[in-house]
């Protein structure tokens, strides 16, 4: 060969520094001797990667997609079979023979009426009625509520008395009904005697005025008082969120505070506040303990305010008559549920057409055919042309609010500034008195409820049933009973809600967001959240009496029914709380190849879980107090009853509704023995203590769910 090998001095030295520069020696080897192929020198081989079989992976996450999927249109189902089962128990009352069922109505409205709408029509008009006059009363208070906390309260005051407000929403029905009934009726009886006398010229306040004054007044302002918390709450957020530019471009032009709110904050959110009048009317619609412990029953179409035995709402009448029903009587109240289901459907619906206020229309269509013809860059520059047209739109629907402000301004500055300067200072004063006004039955309720119960709350009450307990001769009873099934029934409707509702929002938020499917069940959900809890009770036992039997009874049942009514929080919270953990996360676990699955369970949801877990705790103290879906299904029980699954079990709002509905207790004559043991007023007494338990695990919950967001929110921050 024609080579001459190099000499060793001159080859580089060998260094990390200059690998590439290395120069290889050129003495014959032994293969190119032979006269073969020289070979090329052999790289370093890479690393063998060991194989990683993900089928089990992917087949996991393809399960968890099904489930997810099935928990979101497990709304809709559960929807479809509130309507189906209601109807399919009330169908009798349409195939029975009609002398039967003319009887049974007769039966059930005490000869008022011989068909269905003869005896559900009235219902209808007082549920109307009593619902309009609380709402009537609660929106300006409401409202007054709202601005005050917004833009009045002082800085370090703002929490404390938003949580107070919030506080009259915790407070359970049935706590409300026997302050309603014990307190409040007996006191108002002078005022209702003023108006009688020096109104009664007009039909409203035609006198003589009832005596006690167990009328649609009194019911509809503690239906009031009830509801003035969900609308209080809504308008709050609402005007937290008013545009900062308007209410500083109002005040620059000269107008006063109140002419400030006004225009710039209550003007652009009067969809929203129709929205949440609405939410407040469907939570008066439904509303049961509170009517039936305040309001002496009638079926007449009567707008007199101050006589009793006047009016009845659907719900009270359910609750009132559903105990001793049965047959042919048990279909009346379910079909009447059903006509109340339907009402607050609609108004559900309505609210949320208002809420969504009037939808934007884009030339979708134009850029979906740029795509077909231009391809994926084209597309995107449509999509970026329409972002670019949005904003023009909100910066032109700010321009235009701005100008019909300034305009506004204008026709209010044309009139003398001490007049404009007294009536804000007038405002000024209704807005704290509004505030006032909202603190009162707080404050009222709290104070009785303390007062009252904490006599009778000791160990002996907190560790024995009612069983053997005879009027009012000892021993006295207890509520261990109640409160052993009120905590295996909250239990169950927990294992019940909690993983559909944690579910159902993650298909709406990962899987579904922005489809129709995960518009119409968000709607849906909406509609299940304003759902009275009376249907949600009738709805559980319509369903357990065509799978199981007529006349079915356990806990079990009820945790169905409570179940029903966490759902929509659980979900709602949840969604709320995927939605707010960052996109970073998820796209970084994609990056690292984990599947989809794997990332919800083991990067979203622990990332979530503390406003999860907080929602899933507001949730449970909603229905905690819940007293009729449970008189329905749960029925009254004197002694402990630990299965869950077979026979009556007591809760404590049944308890408290119990031993208030049966009055004073009746006691041997003062000469007898007996009679130094006896209390004729322990039945109002037991009531008041359970009461008192009752709001306490209310407040507990709720605290320790304030306590785990405000840790979250603090971590966030960090």
């Amino acid at each position: 060969m024609a080579d001459h090998p190099s000499s060793a001095s001159s080859a580089p030295a060998l260094g990390v520094g200059n690998r590439q520069s290395v120069t290889r020696p050129e003495t014959p080897r032994p293969d190119e001797a032979a006269g073969k192929q020289p070979q090329q020198a052999h790289a370093p081989e890479p690393p063998r990667l060991h194989r990683v079989d993900i089928t089990g992976a992917l087949r996991r996450d393809h399960v968890f997609t099904h489930v997810v999927r099935a928990a979101g249109l497990t709304i809709l189902a559960l929807l479809a079979a509130v309507t189906v089962f209601l109807i399919a128990r009330a169908l009798p009352l349409a195939t029975s023979p009609r002398g039967q069922v003319a009887r049974v109505i007769s039966e059930a409205s005490g000869g008022q009426a011989t068909t269905f709408a003869g005896y559900v029509g009235p219902l209808v008009f007082g549920t109307l009625l009593v619902a309009l006059l609380a709402l009537l009363l609660a929106v300006p208070v409401a409202l007054g509520v709202s601005l005050f906390i917004v833009f009045y309260c002082p800085a370090r005051l703002r929490s404390l008395v938003s949580g107070a407000v919030d506080l009259l929403a915790a407070i359970p029905s049935v706590v409300y009904g026997l302050w309603g009934g014990l307190v409040f009726v007996p006191s108002a009886f002078g005022v209702a005697d003023w108006f009688a006398r020096h109104l009664g010229w007009i039909p409203l306040f035609a006198g003589p005025a009832a005596d006690p004054p167990r009328t649609v007044a009194s019911a509809a302002i503690v239906l009031a008082v009830m509801i003035l918390p969900i609308i209080t709450s809504t308008c709050r957020d609402l005007f937290g969120q008013s545009s900062l530019l308007l209410r500083e471009s109002a005040m620059g032009l000269g107008a006063t505070k109140w002419e400030t709110l006004r225009l710039a904050v209550i003007g652009p959110a009067k969809n929203g506040i129709v929205s949440a009048v609405m939410l407040g009317l469907g939570r008066a619609l439904g509303e049961t303990m509170a009517v039936l412990m305040i309001l002496a029953p009638g079926r007449t179409y009567s707008f007199n305010l101050l006589q009793a035995s006047k009016s009845q709402t659907i719900a009270a009448d359910i609750a009132a008559q559903f105990p001793e029903a049965d047959g042919l009587g048990v279909s009346l109240l379910i079909a009447s549920g059903l006509v109340l289901f339907v009402i607050t459907f609609l108004v559900g619906f309505i609210s949320r057409r208002i809420a969504s206020g009037p939808r934007r229309h884009h030339e979708w269509g134009r850029h979906k055919e740029i795509g077909k013809q231009a391809g994926v860059i084209e597309q995107v520059e449509g999509q970026r042309r329409t972002r670019e047209q949005n904003d023009d739109e909100r910066l032109d629907e700010l321009a235009a609010r701005q100008s019909a402000l300034f305009e506004r301004l204008g026709a209010a500055a044309r009139s003398s500034y001490p007049r404009r300067k007294a009536k804000n200072t007038l405002m000024t004063v209704l807005i704290w008195l509004c505030m006032l006004i909202a603190l009162i039955p707080l404050v009222s309720v709290l104070w009785t409820v303390i007062a009252n119960g904490i006599g009778r709350l000791d160990w002996y009450f907190l560790s024995h049933n009612m069983k053997g307990v005879v009027g009012g001769l000892p021993p006295h009873g207890g509520i261990l009973h109640a409160m052993i099934g009120t905590l295996e029934i909250t239990l169950f409707a927990m294992l019940l809600a909690i993983p559909v509702g944690v579910l159902c929002a993650v298909w709406l938020v990962e899987y579904a967001a922005g489809t129709k499917p995960a518009a119409v069940v968000d709607f849906l959900v909406d509609i299940m959240a304003g759902i009275p809890s009376v249907v949600a009770g009738l709805f559980a036992y319509s369903l357990f009496s065509v799978l199981i039997g007529p006349g079915t009874v356990s806990g079990a049942i009820g945790s169905v029914a409570l179940a029903v009514l966490m759902l929509p929080t659980v979900i709602r919270t949840t969604e709320e709380m995927l939605r707010a953990v960052p996109g970073d996360l998820r796209e970084a676990s994609y990056g690292l190849g984990v599947t989809k699955a794997r990332t919800i369970w083991k990067v979203v949801l622990p990332t979530a879980l503390p406003g999860i877990v907080s929602g899933v705790i507001l949730a449970i103290a909603r229905v905690i107090g819940e007293t009729a879906p449970l008189l329905i299904t749960t029925g009254v029980l004197a002694g402990t009853n630990w299965n869950l699954f077979g026979g009556r079990m007591m809760t404590l709002p049944v308890y408290v509704y119990q031993e208030y509905s049966q009055g004073l207790a009746a006691c041997p004559a003062s000469g007898s023995a007996l009679a130094a043991g006896c209390v004729s007023s322990i039945r109002s007494e037991r009531a008041w203590a359970a009461a008192l338990v009752l709001i306490l695990l209310v407040l507990v919950l709720g605290l320790v769910g304030r306590l785990i967001a405000r840790s979250a929110d603090q971590k966030k921050g960090r």
